[in-house]
């Protein structure tokens, strides 16, 4: 039996009103997991927050689950946050950084000439989220944008970790210290020298960790609160980079970082 054009419509339209109305229970059953993500929600509780039926409920968190939205302890019977939103959430934050510092970057590769990087925090990683070329003709491009490396290693990720709290640079130091051996084999001993080496000095200055004759100088960036957000690293030739060229470049970076937060920095 052919419905009428008119009963077809109007069963497709309940149809995707139903579909949109899924849509706002999980991204309601995701806030709520939110707002208790430290400690966990049972299922019987997230029914009842989000006024579903729990047979509703299981089956939204099952799907939610699947797509790696929601993770669930089989043990505690608990729900909490699933490693998907934290990729999401993290990619949100690495554009923002980097719309952010944008014309910082370009400052400082106009008055050094050479390549200028944005790093930030990853897990024990660091990651790479921008790039600006200077006019030197020899690019020191240590780097590509989305590129990982240890937390620990070179300029910019020897920032990130100094600035951390002993007990997390341990962790991460040990977490990452098999990874430091494809590195020039390089130890814990020697990242914790450098970690000494960016807190007595105010940066941090690598070589040849990545391109044998290119050496590197960081400093750290951070927000209204005094968080360490992100680091700025100025890469060159060994050449380029003898005792009074790194203080120029050490001046440079402290100048422009400071000026971000002032009026027309």
């Amino acid at each position: 039996m052919t419905l009428p054009n008119h009963l077809n419509q109007e069963a497709s339209q309940n149809k995707s009103q139903r579909g949109v109305q899924s849509i706002h229970r999980a991204i309601g059953l995701l806030r709520i997991v939110v707002a208790h993500n430290e400690r966990g929600i049972s299922l019987a509780a997230l029914a009842r927050e989000c006024d579903l039926h729990v047979a509703t409920a299981r089956r939204m968190l099952g799907a939610l689950e699947a797509e790696g939205l929601l993770a669930h302890d089989p043990a505690t019977k608990l729900y909490h946050l699933g490693i998907e939103l934290f990729y999401f959430g993290a990619a949100a934050h690495q554009f923002q950084v980097r719309d952010r510092y944008r014309h910082t970057l370009e400052r400082i590769a106009r008055r050094t000439e050479d390549t200028v990087f944005l790093s930030i925090r990853s897990g024990n990683d660091s990651l790479v989220i921008d790039r600006v070329e200077g006019a030197f003709p020899i690019r020191t491009l240590t780097h590509e944008v989305g590129q990982r490396s240890p937390l620990g290693i070179g300029a910019g990720s020897t920032v990130l970790l100094a600035t951390m709290p002993d007990k997390k640079v341990r962790a991460v130091i040990q977490a990452n210290q098999r990874r430091y051996l494809n590195y020039k084999n390089s130890t814990p001993e020697q990242v914790w020298q450098s970690v000494n080496h960016y807190r007595q000095f105010g940066h941090s200055l690598t070589g040849g960790v990545f391109i044998p004759e290119a050496v590197a100088m960081a400093r750290a960036v951070h927000d209204a609160s005094g968080e360490v957000v992100a680091a700025i690293s100025v890469a060159a030739i060994r050449q380029r980079m003898g005792p009074e060229r790194r203080e120029e470049i050490a001046a440079i970076l402290q100048q422009e970082i400071e000026a971000i937060d002032k009026p027309n920095g």
